[in-house]
């Protein structure tokens, strides 16, 4: 008898979980975003440099809660103490976008790079912008820009 009361608990047990919606965890409903560029970049930069950008078209849901934006350099960089990296948390207002990142050598001042980073609101109207200055510690391959982050 008990054979058979456990067996029919195990079954009701196993009926009960598939009826049960499978979770893993929290679920957005986009990842990060990136608009970076890889390129060679010299230690020491100066404004007779060419400046550099990188450009895409995105769409952003504008009633789905906060964004966070925030300018990106990897390897990671020196940032200029006197006007920290500026970031953006908030909404942004639903549309699609042309989102830009810039790189400008030598700005402020030689020896430093500077990202200029906008969300442009396709049929105009709205548009964000975020800035960095910051220096790197040696020449070599960066990636740089910003990111878009819908999980705010």
């Amino acid at each position: 008898m008990r054979s058979a009361l456990k067996k029919l608990c195990l079954a009701t047990a196993a009926v009960m979980m598939m009826a049960l919606p499978i979770t893993t965890g929290t679920a957005y409903a986009a990842d990060t975003a990136f608009n970076v560029k890889t390129q060679w970049l010299a230690e020491w930069a100066v404004r007779t440099m060419p400046m550099e950008l990188v450009r895409r078209e995105i769409w952003l849901e504008g009633d789905k809660g906060d964004y966070g934006w925030f300018t990106y350099v990897n390897p990671p960089a020196e940032v200029y103490v006197g006007a920290p990296c500026e970031t953006y948390t908030g909404p942004i207002i639903e549309g699609t976008y042309i989102w830009t990142s810039q790189i400008w050598p030598g700005h402020p001042w030689d020896g430093w790079y500077r990202i200029d980073s906008y969300l442009s609101h396709k049929t105009g109207g709205a548009a964000y912008t975020i800035r960095c200055n910051f220096r790197i510690p040696g020449d070599g391959d960066y990636t740089w820009g910003s990111a878009l982050d819908p999980h705010f």
